[in-house]
């Protein structure tokens, strides 16, 4: 989920497509509708013989006009205008525009799928691929170095949709916001992002010396690599229009860093009101590609291209975009399989149709006919927090580290990944992401899974740590006490291996890999309790204003997508895990794990990457899960929309419709 919740599953999908000839569209198949669905459909089958025979003979009866579409040339030249339609995540909203965005919006749907498409970070990452910084989209140049110091040049030909350019202006009108609201102890959480003693806390003498260039001077040693990719990589510059406490209320946030809170009050409470969003005179003012002309009730979104945009486009994009809300993968499944005049040009096919790859594969026979499949793994972590807040009332016992381990080892990522995945994902070795592969990940986390599935050896520790099974099936504390053979500092004597388990409904693969965890943690006395809720309702529960005291009762919670690794691109572990960080849900906390993940945030030496993040791989202050695929993205045919980006932003503008 958008780092503090970047939300793991990115699809895309809608309505028909206009603004383009329907003669331009090519025919999806050669089939007749009723055997098509009953093709693609899961569940499915051939009723006998009859059915074949039947089916045999429609396909004789349109045999002529089938060779007619199967010889029409393949569309392969670019062409201006249209819209193309794309499928957002199952049940999940795009709900907050403001792109200085509090922790219980932090999710890859609003700022991919919404912020991003409007208003452009300072930088840009992912590129070919691999999440990189992106030097061509970004705003500013790479940054200076000079010691302590740090220079950014602005690109100068950037501007707003009111026609006031970019500039060194708009970033201080950001950084000063950031310096003020964390400030405030009770509003660290309005930006997602935070980690306390890191950005902004860690800079000073913030300054404009001309209209493109911003300089700061760094507080303390840190990487220059470390700080540009999750530093810098934060600041999403903002308009002088947006510098205001209240309709009619001018402030001065940019240059008097006191005023700021009262503007980010207001600004965030319009940004909560979705049904303004399209007709707003503030969010109106855009330097991105895309402007919002409508979003429905149904959380379906409409853009506009922007045709005041000044960075880099193709000379022939499409120049409408519609997002469009579903409530299962199922429901995109059917708009996505029907095809025809309300045809979705870019979905995902649900994990339960996903074709097994055959060796050496990446993908599987599509069985989306006219559509391109290409799997989209998220440039992130995998995996599900408890909750080590004292609110939580089996704390004594998650705060058992052999509790931990023997939970992980009861997650079997093989069986899931070949399982309900269908052989799309790949093992979460550690706190650091396995795919694409790169530099950070250590030698150990390379060799797999360090917590194969063994329910013999997790019967055996819980029996050597004095657990037995009791009533129902389900272990209790027979030696409370901290020794080596008793159930641990803080057990009570009766305690029960009883836990609860949030999850967010929607993903099939998800639901079907909790209900295999509670069936195997059970066959060694260990009960859990799944709870399905939505994913708004789940990131809620873990993370909203409830979240204190009694209200925050929870013990593990899985939203279904992890953490991406946006805008924080380096894997050091400061904003997922150390102590006191917004992103860090289960409030985890461990001297040890901060004093290491500080080295790996003030040294380029990535042996201390590799050592901090094998250190926390024992430690286990959550629970991997296998790294499924954000989507298996679904590409019609005659749309170009190139490689798709592990960091799951999207450019829309650079896609077109070949005739």
């Amino acid at each position: 989920m958008r780092r503090g919740l970047r939300r793991h599953l990115v699809h895309s999908g809608g309505n028909s497509h206009s603004g383009g000839k329907s003669g331009d569209r090519t025919r999806r198949d050669c089939f007749p509708r009723a055997l098509t669905k009953n093709r693609s459909k899961p569940g499915v089958r051939a009723a006998g013989l009859s059915f074949r025979l039947a089916g045999l003979f429609a396909v004789l009866l349109v045999a002529a006009s089938c060779g007619l579409a199967a010889h029409k040339k393949v569309p392969t030249t670019p062409a201006s205008g249209g819209t193309a339609t794309y499928a957002l995540p199952p049940n999940t909203m795009v709900n907050y525009i403001f792109p200085f965005t509090p922790g219980l919006y932090f999710t890859v749907a609003n700022t991919d799928n919404l912020m991003y498409l409007l208003y452009r970070p300072l930088y840009w990452f992912g590129a070919n691929g691999l999440p990189y910084l992106n030097t061509k989209l970004s705003l500013a140049e790479p940054p200076q170095y000079s010691g302590q110091n740090v220079t950014i040049n602005l690109k100068p030909n950037y501007r707003w949709s009111n026609n006031e350019r970019v500039t060194a202006q708009d970033v201080l009108f950001w950084m000063h916001m950031m310096k003020e609201v964390v400030k405030h102890s009770t509003t660290t959480r309005n930006w997602g992002g935070y980690v306390p003693g890191d950005f902004p806390d860690n800079v000073t003498n913030i300054q404009a010396p001309s209209q493109f260039t911003v300089t700061m001077k760094i507080i303390g040693p840190y990487s220059q690599k470390w700080f540009t990719y999750n530093e810098l990589s934060q600041i999403t510059p903002m308009p002088l229009a947006w510098d205001k406490s209240g309709p009619n209320e001018k402030s001065n946030c940019t240059q008097k860093q006191g005023d700021c809170l009262a503007v980010f009050k207001y600004l965030d409470a319009q940004a909560r009101d979705k049904s303004t969003w399209a007709t707003s005179r503030l969010w109106g003012v855009v330097d991105g590609p895309w402007k919002l002309t409508n979003r429905d009730s149904s959380g379906a979104l409409t853009f506009a291209y922007n045709n005041s945009y000044s960075g880099p486009v193709p000379k022939h994009h499409i120049t409408g975009f519609k997002e469009l809300p579903f409530t299962s993968e199922g429901a995109e499944y059917n708009v996505l399989a029907a095809g025809g005049n309300n045809r979705l040009d870019v979905g995902y096919l649900p994990t339960v149709n996903a074709p097994v790859p055959p060796p050496g594969k990446t993908v599987g026979q599509n069985p989306v006919a006219g559509y391109r499949l290409q799997p989209l793994y998220t440039w992130g972590l995998s995996y599900f927090p408890y909750n080590f807040t004292s609110s939580n009332p089996q704390l004594s016992i998650i705060e058992q580290q052999y509790i931990r381990q023997t939970i992980q080892i009861l997650m079997n990522q093989a069986a899931i990944i070949q399982g309900p995945l269908h052989g799309y994902g790949h093992v979460t070795a550690g706190p650091v992401g396995g795919y694409p592969v790169t530099q950070y990940l250590s030698p150990r986390a390379r060799k797999g899974d360090p917590y194969p599935y063994d329910p013999a050896k997790a019967k055996s520790t819980l029996d050597s740590r004095g657990w037995r099974i009791g009533s129902g099936g389900v272990a209790f504390c027979a030696q409370p006490g901290s020794g080596s053979s008793q159930c641990g500092a803080g057990v009570a004597g009766g305690a029960r291996l009883k836990f609860q388990l949030l999850y967010a409904t929607g993903q099939a693969w998800l639901e079907s890999a909790m209900l295999q965890l509670k069936s195997n943690a059970l066959q060694v006395g260990i009960e859990i309790d799944l709870v399905p809720m939505s994913f708004d309702d789940v990131l809620g529960r873990v993370y909203g204003q409830n979240c204190s005291g009694a209200g925050c009762q929870w013990q593990m919670a899985d939203w279904g997508g992890g953490w991406s690794y946006v805008p924080d691109y380096l894997p050091t572990g400061d904003e997922l895990f150390q102590t006191g960080s917004a992103g860090n849900l289960g409030q985890y906390s461990n001297s040890r794990n901060d004093g290491m993940i500080k080295k790996t945030i003030t040294s380029s030496n990535m042996h201390l990457v590799w050592d901090w993040q094998n250190y926390l791989t024992d430690q286990l202050p959550v629970v991997f899960q296998p790294d499924a695929p954000y989507a298996l993205v679904e590409s019609v045919s005659n749309l170009h929309i190139g490689e798709q980006s592990p960091t799951l932003a999207i450019n829309p503008e650079e896609w077109y419709f070949l005739r």
